[in-house]
């Protein structure tokens, strides 16, 4: 039985192309569409973050924590896969909670 849980994630976005191939790849049809909803500071563009959240398969909660993981999943190098977690908040916070923390909001169009 697959269990979900709650995340929700947030990359910069210099890392966003990349966060979008790797959950495309390791998560692979659920993973597709992820990190395409933008966020900045002060709500206009440009965006220096991407967020995406909401219920995800268990299994997909060692790849966020581990880099090692993330680079036997992906095949990506693993230092590349170091530098996207380190620059990511991963946590189970809602939304509007990570963005506060984080200081940004979404960007309105």
């Amino acid at each position: 039985m697959t269990t979900y849980i709650h995340q929700c994630l947030i990359v910069t976005a210099s890392m966003a192309p990349l966060a979008r191939q790797l959950t495309a790849a390791v998560a692979g049809p659920a993973g597709e569409g992820m990190f395409v909803v933008p966020l900045s500071p002060t709500g206009a563009e440009p965006a220096t973050h991407f967020i995406s959240t909401g219920m995800i398969e268990d299994t997909m909660l060692a790849p966020l924590q581990s880099a090692e993981t993330l680079h036997e999943l992906s095949g990506v190098p693993l230092e590349t896969c170091e530098a996207l977690l380190a620059s990511s908040d991963i946590s189970d916070d809602q939304p509007e909670v990570a963005l506060a923390r984080l200081n940004l909001q979404l960007i309105s169009e």
